[in-house]
C-alpha cells in the first residue's frame, strides 16, 4: 500500500530531474517528496531551484543521514528532511502536518483581518504564504525555508520569547535533538545581517535564557 492508501493522490513519480520539472509544469501539486540521489541534478539542487520558483511543500526522504545533508537539505529549501528507512504511517503524518501549516500560512489569522485597516501602516508582516517579509515602511526582504520557519514562529507567539528547543524542534521535527541550537544563533546573525543589507532593521530580539522574540 502505497500513499495513496492513506488518502492521499500520488500525482506523479519521476526519476529524474528533467522529468520532474516537465510533470510539474504539467500537473502543479502541492507537496513534493525528493530523494537526494537523482541522476544528472540531484535532490538537494532540486529542492534549492524549486523553493525559488514555488510555495510548494517539500520533503527530502533519503538514505543520507549525516547532519551536514540534514543541514544542507534543510537550508536549501525542504520544509522537512526524513530518512530512510521510513514508515509509510510515519511519513503520511509529516505529509498531513506540512499541509496544516502551510494552509495556516496562506489563511489570514484573525487579529490580522481584524486590525489590517488600522495597522497597514504600523506592522510588520508575512507575505507570499511567508516567504516575504514586509516592513511598516513597505520594504520588503524574501526568505528562505529557514528564516521563514524563524519568522513564522516568532510572529505567532505575539510578543512572547520562544525557546531554542521549540525552534530545533520546527526545523528538524523527525529528530529534534540532532539540531544543534547554536545553528539557530547562526541563522539569526545572518538574518539580520540580510535585512541589514536591505535596510531593514529587524525587530528580533535575543532573550537570555528563554530563547527570541520579534519585538515589533
Amino acid at each position: 500500500m502505497g500513499l495513496g492508501g492513506y488518502g492521499f493522490r500520488v500525482a506523479f513519480a519521476c526519476d529524474n530531474a528533467a522529468a520532474f520539472y516537465r510533470r510539474l509544469q504539467e500537473q502543479p501539486c502541492d507537496i513534493v517528496i525528493l530523494d537526494a540521489h537523482l541522476p544528472g541534478e540531484d535532490g538537494f539542487s532540486v529542492a534549492t531551484r524549486l523553493r525559488a520558483l514555488s510555495p510548494v511543500g517539500i520533503v527530502m526522504l533519503t538514505g543520507r543521514s549525516a547532519l551536514e545533508d540534514r543541514v544542507r537539505g534543510l537550508e536549501g529549501g525542504a520544509d522537512v528532511y526524513m530518512t530512510k528507512p521510513v514508515d509509510l504511517l510515519e511519513l503520511s503524518s509529516v505529509i498531513r502536518s506540512l499541509a496544516r501549516r502551510m494552509r495556516l500560512a496562506k489563511s489570514p489569522r484573525p487579529a490580522d483581518a481584524e486590525t489590517r485597516a488600522a495597522a497597514a501602516d504600523t506592522s510588520w508582516s508575512l507575505q507570499d504564504g511567508g516567504w516575504i517579509l514586509v516592513a511598516p515602511d513597505g520594504a520588503s526582504l524574501h526568505l528562505s525555508a529557514q528564516e521563514r520557519t524563524f519568522l513564522m514562529a516568532l510572529m505567532d507567539a505575539a510578543g512572547s520569547a520562544v525557546s531554542r528547543q521549540a525552534l530545533a524542534e520546527l526545523f528538524l521535527p523527525d529528530s529534534p535533538g540532532g539540531f544543534e541550537l547554536r545553528r539557530i544563533d547562526v541563522l539569526v546573525s545572518r538574518l539580520r545581517a540580510k535585512a541589514q543589507s536591505a535596510g531593514l532593521k529587524l525587530p528580533v530580539l535575543s532573550v537570555r535564557g528563554q530563547g527570541y522574540v520579534f519585538a515589533a
